[in-house]
């Protein structure tokens, strides 16, 4: 069973007949909004708002960006100002920092742009808000009135989680903003009026007074207040705040036993880390700007590729991702989309269209649709003039039996946008075993790399070639059975070092059967006679 099916059950089970349902989930506009920010507080939510959706119910998704919190000025943030003034704006709310970049109004508006802009194409019917526009509402100023309320309840209660530096009698548990620094949290809250101006007393020395909707709860408080304003039902969150004892259990007390509300149905979920060149180069991090931009992705991946990703792997696991891998990625989509459309399946099979039913964003691509697999795309690409390049390769395509029919204009739409992802990769992130550039003649520096047996395994690869299906597996099936086979002049992996030398003046390349399939036939026949010509 797929891991969201045995999840789901227990979702409408703490729902009951309940058929308005609020979904949210927050991140903090810390720095680089990276894409494993969208695993558990978009995709994963995203998802199970469609399937309850299905099922009839009224659902709103709420992504919380939390823009009251103060900038803390991690190395990486500070390095965001090469004017090296970065230390001054420490403290500030994060809605208060400037962009180091002076293009937008703010830190937040900078940032929040690369993530913002693309989220549509992750997951469709996501209402944004901030804490900045949440404490500015009635109903969160009367919830933080309420709560201040209870001083001594809500002290009592949060010094059982604090291991040490308990808080005394009389704190009031709010951050509120010093209108002489601008810093939040370097105040203390001296006492709240009814109309929701807070005295404070700074340790820059200020004493003054700024309204609620300027500051902050504790964050104890703050969490489930959110729950409560925003009527959340279901709440994604990182696997840090799910040890037991640990920040949501607190939250939840708090809900339980000072508010009288019942916290959401929680899916605590793993980070997201990233690897080049095979090495896991760890979780990717907003403040320290690890890792990369969903609008990054989409330079060169699908959407539904990397929702695919997220929604396989069950939500406890942790997911690295290397854009490297952009072809094996689309290979695992290719492949749920066809498991989607089989009749007869296995137990894989069945997985695969599972997670493929919850990856799709919009329309599903129809059962007859014509999809080019992204390895093909990389190497077409890099050999189609530029030039009417959709047109030659569906040309190219038709011509080595790839593509069968006429595209419809859907399939044409697809199939452009999937070479352009491909072109991008190709120059950007691919490796360079996936760098094609057909030789236009075999040059004698080439030539003499071959031996007389390397020229002989490329003869009896001639001989085969002729006879075989120009298609990828026959090519593959047709590879392995001749260099398995007895007597065959070199090892397989000389054979296939002779081949891309023939073919790229090279020793590596890309995979063989795929990149020999979208060649014309009488092209490789020809360079293999020309390779067979002795020195």
């Amino acid at each position: 069973m797929h891991w969201f099916d045995e999840l789901f059950p227990r979702i409408e089970s703490f729902l009951g007949e309940k058929d308005s349902i609020v979904i949210s989930a927050g991140l903090s506009v810390s720095g680089l909004q990276h894409v494993g920010r969208l695993r558990g507080e978009v995709v994963l939510a995203n998802a199970v708002a469609e399937s309850l959706r299905d099922s009839g119910k009224a659902v709103k998704q709420i992504l919380v960006l939390y823009t009251q919190d103060p900038w803390k000025g991690k190395d990486g943030q500070l390095g965001q100002f090469e004017s090296g003034d970065g230390e001054s704006y420490i403290g500030r709310r994060l809605i208060d920092v400037p962009d180091p970049k002076g293009c937008h109004e703010s830190w937040v508006d900078h940032y929040w742009k690369d993530f913002g802009d693309a989220l549509d194409e992750f997951a469709r019917k996501v209402d944004i808000t901030s804490t900045t526009q949440v404490y500015e509402t009635m109903e969160m100023k009367e919830n933080v009135l309420e709560l201040l309320g209870k001083g001594d309840v809500i002290r009592e209660t949060i010094n059982k989680y604090r291991g040490r530096m308990k808080y005394p009698e009389g704190w009031i548990p709010f951050e509120p903003l010093c209108k002489k620094c601008m810093k939040i949290g370097a105040a203390e809250a001296l006492s709240v009026s009814e109309d929701g101006q807070v005295k404070y007393r700074c340790s820059c020395g200020e004493e003054g007074a700024s309204s609620i909707e300027e500051g902050k709860l504790n964050w104890r408080l703050e969490w489930p207040s959110l729950w409560k304003v925003l009527e959340v039902d279901i709440e994604p969150f990182g696997k840090d705040h799910a040890t037991p004892g640990g920040s949501r259990d607190s939250c939840k007390d708090i809900a339980k036993n000072i508010m009288g509300l019942e916290p959401p149905f929680g899916i605590p979920y793993e980070w997201v880390g990233m690897s080049s060149e095979g090495t896991d180069l760890g979780d990717m991090s907003s403040s320290a700007f690890k890792g990369f931009t969903p609008r990054e992705w989409l330079e060169m991946g699908e959407p539904q590729a990397l929702r695919y990703v997220y929604l396989q792997a069950n939500p406890s696991k942790r997911i690295v991702l290397d854009l490297s891998k952009m072809d094996i990625y689309h290979d695992h989509l290719d492949s749920g989309f066809r498991s989607y459309w089989q009749e007869q399946k296995d137990e894989p099979g069945e997985l695969a269209t599972r997670t493929f039913e919850l990856s799709a964003v919009g329309s599903m691509l129809g059962e007859d649709m014509f999809v080019l697999p992204y390895k093909e795309a990389s190497m077409l690409t890099q050999i189609s003039p530029p030039e009417d390049k959709l047109d030659w390769v569906v040309s190219r395509l038709s011509d080595t039996g790839i593509l069968q029919k006429e595209l419809a204009d859907d399939e044409l739409q697809h199939l452009s946008g999937r070479l352009g992802l491909a072109e991008n990769w190709v120059k950007k992130h691919a490796p360079e075993t996936y760098q094609v550039e057909l030789l236009e003649r075999l040059p004698d520096e080439v030539r003499s790399e071959l031996t007389d047996d390397d020229i002989r395994s490329l003869g009896v690869f001639r001989e085969v070639l002729a006879q075989t299906d120009w298609n990828e597996n026959a090519l593959k099936d047709a590879m392995m059975q001749m260099t398995k086979g007895e007597g065959f002049p070199v090892n397989t992996r000389r054979f296939f070092r002779n081949l891309y030398l023939a073919m790229l003046g090279k020793e590596q390349g890309p995979r063989a059967a795929p990149f020999l399939s979208v060649l014309k036939k009488d092209f490789v026949l020809q360079r293999l006679d020309d390779a067979l010509q002795r020195r």
